[in-house]
């Protein structure tokens, strides 16, 4: 089957997925696994670059709905499937995503997620097989994950974290983010990513009560990207669906201050992410 039929059935496979997915039932989430699966079968087919970045969007998606099955082994098996795909593919902002999506399964399911990370390295090892197309990322960020759960909030931040030292590299080696250009798409994760990367970790930092400063200038500088999304956006759907993220950020940070933080100015901090997020909410509402 030639390429651009290989990816229009991927395209239906994976809008039957979201559909059986939003209608938040288990049979609806049973109905998404499968229609994923058969994506995922497609994109095995597609091969290369882009046939590793719809595999690693298949995989998200399978462990989105193992979750919500009460599933967590398999939701940590696709979790840490879709972060080997985004490694083959050589994107730097998908693999960003795959490592918050890791992040997320390991919040929830620690002990089967370190589980699936070691049956994961030992099948690597055991390959011995380089990626064979893209930037080599078969490590980068992985090196001080730990893989027993020994503590289990441990893992979920080290996902996190390593989602960041990445976003952090990659800019470094570029000379910042005001000097990205177009050529740079594969090896400097885009604004959303970089926001989602930046955001995921402030807010475990916060919740873990360690290194609370630092969770702070994270979750800042997430909604800072946010809006940088929200003037960057073509106009349409991209808009919208950047306003919506920011008011989710602004949504988000406001309950964090109120919980986490501290003296009279968090109070005011937290007030004027509401009047923001109200704001964009009447935009929102205007569109509809």
């Amino acid at each position: 089957m030639e390429m651009a039929k290989l990816g229009q059935r991927y395209e239906n496979l994976m809008e039957e997925s979201h559909v059986a997915y939003c209608t938040n039932t288990r049979a609806g989430f049973l109905a998404a696994v499968e229609k994923s699966k058969e994506a995922a079968t497609v994109t095995d087919l597609m091969g290369g670059a882009y046939g590793a970045f719809c595999r690693t969007n298949t995989e998200q998606c399978q462990a989105n709905s193992y979750m919500l099955l009460g599933e967590v082994a398999a939701a940590a098996r696709s979790a840490l499937s879709s972060l080997q795909s985004a490694r083959a593919m050589g994107s730097r902002t998908v693999l960003v995503k795959a490592m918050f999506g890791c992040g997320a399964v390991a919040e929830t399911a620690p002990v089967e997620m370190a589980a699936a990370e070691i049956e994961s390295r030992e099948q690597e090892r055991l390959s011995g097989l380089p990626p064979s197309y893209g930037l080599d990322l078969s490590q980068e960020g992985r090196i001080n994950l730990p893989t027993t759960p020994a503590d289990p909030n441990r893992l979920r931040l080290a996902y996190n974290e390593a989602a960041v030292i990445i976003c952090d590299t990659a800019l470094a080696a570029v000379g910042g983010r005001g000097s990205r250009a177009a050529a740079d798409t594969l090896r400097v994760p885009d604004l959303y990513s970089e926001a989602q990367a930046r955001g995921c970790l402030g807010y475990c930092l916060l919740e873990l009560d360690e290194e609370k400063q630092c969770g702070w200038e994270l979750v800042r500088q997430a909604l800072a990207l946010r809006r940088q999304v929200l003037r960057f956006a073509k106009p349409g759907r991209a808009t919208l669906n950047a306003q919506q993220g920011l008011i989710d950020e602004l949504t988000i940070l406001e309950e964090k201050l109120l919980v986490y933080g501290h003296g009279s100015d968090r109070v005011a901090e937290a007030a004027a992410c509401r009047r923001e997020a109200l704001a964009l909410c009447e935009t929102l509402g205007a569109y509809a």
